[in-house]
């Protein structure tokens, strides 16, 4: 366990076994390692059902006060993770009981790398992942990206009943094995259709010869809304519920919805400040 400190001017990394005992002043915040590391183990147990191992308090946890952590960062940051190294918390920004938030953050990035999800998935995924675990105790506010889109993508998988309702050592498994961007919006379009009535599901049993063919909409409907709100993805969902017919589609209009939702996804990326409804009447034309 490190800790970071400014000392008559002079950066200093000091190690220690245990800061339990210890306590240091940083901006006028008062910290107490003791009842830090004893708030993380209580939360890390509720979390995932598990004691603390030793290691990872003792070898991938590190503190450092605002100074000696923004000569590393060279920004305003109030935690870093490294696979190396493993989690360094900032001092000095927020008061006590906030920063045992920030080292559940962190440590959530720690149990991702240990669970085997966190190299295979995007930059957007591993901050969901850990704001997810950082929220079972308080919603902090992010004003940049990755964060602020993986907080909104998070805040419309709770706001499905069927993914909110988990306990969260579930909800941890499902999205510690996602990898991507489109993965995470394809689970909240499943989740938005168990809560709106299976129509997008038994659409596409009614209208999809087989499995593939309903893979192939779903997913291009998951790449299309990666970073769409709720009311846009079922804009969007309505609009190919309402593709005409009733029968089994064939193959080139299977291909042709597909390469409308890619057209829509090229629109919405060039045209921003267009209304969604114009974009997806502009992309799927007669269908």
């Amino acid at each position: 366990m490190r800790l970071g400190v400014v000392e008559r001017g002079n950066y200093k990394t000091k190690e220690y076994e245990d800061l339990t005992g210890y306590q240091m002043e940083v901006n006028g915040f008062c910290y107490d390692f003791g009842r830090i590391l004893s708030e993380t183990r209580l939360r890390f147990k509720e979390l995932w059902g598990i004691e603390c191992p030793p290691d990872l308090l003792k070898k991938r946890l590190h503190f450092s006060e605002e100074r000696f952590f923004n000569r590393m960062l060279k920004n305003e940051h109030y935690g870093v993770y490294h696979r190396n190294t493993g989690a360094n918390i900032c001092l000095g920004l927020l008061p006590e009981e906030q920063t045992c938030n920030l080292v559940i953050h962190e440590l959530a990035h720690e149990m991702h790398y240990r669970h085997g999800g966190y190299n295979r998935a995007e930059v957007v995924v591993q901050e969901l992942v850990a704001i997810m675990a950082e929220e079972e105790y308080e919603t902090r506010q992010f004003d940049f990206d990755p964060h602020y889109t993986s907080q909104q993508l998070l805040h419309q998988l709770m706001e499905q009943p069927a993914f909110a309702s988990l306990p969260f050592s579930e909800r941890w498994q499902i999205v510690a094995d996602i990898g991507t961007l489109a993965q995470v919006s394809f689970l909240i379009n499943r989740y938005l259709d168990d809560t709106d009535g299976h129509h997008l599901r038994t659409w596409l049993s009614s209208r999809c010869a087989n499995p593939e063919q309903a893979r192939a909409i779903t997913n291009a409907l998951a790449s299309v809304s990666e970073c769409y709100a709720i009311f846009n993805r079922r804009l969007l969902i309505k609009r190919l519920l309402n593709i005409r017919g009733s029968a089994i589609l064939p193959a080139q209009d299977i291909d042709a919805i597909c390469r409308a939702l890619y057209q829509l996804k090229a629109l919405d990326q060039h045209n921003p400040h267009d209304s969604l409804s114009n974009l997806i009447y502009s992309a799927f034309g007669d269908l």
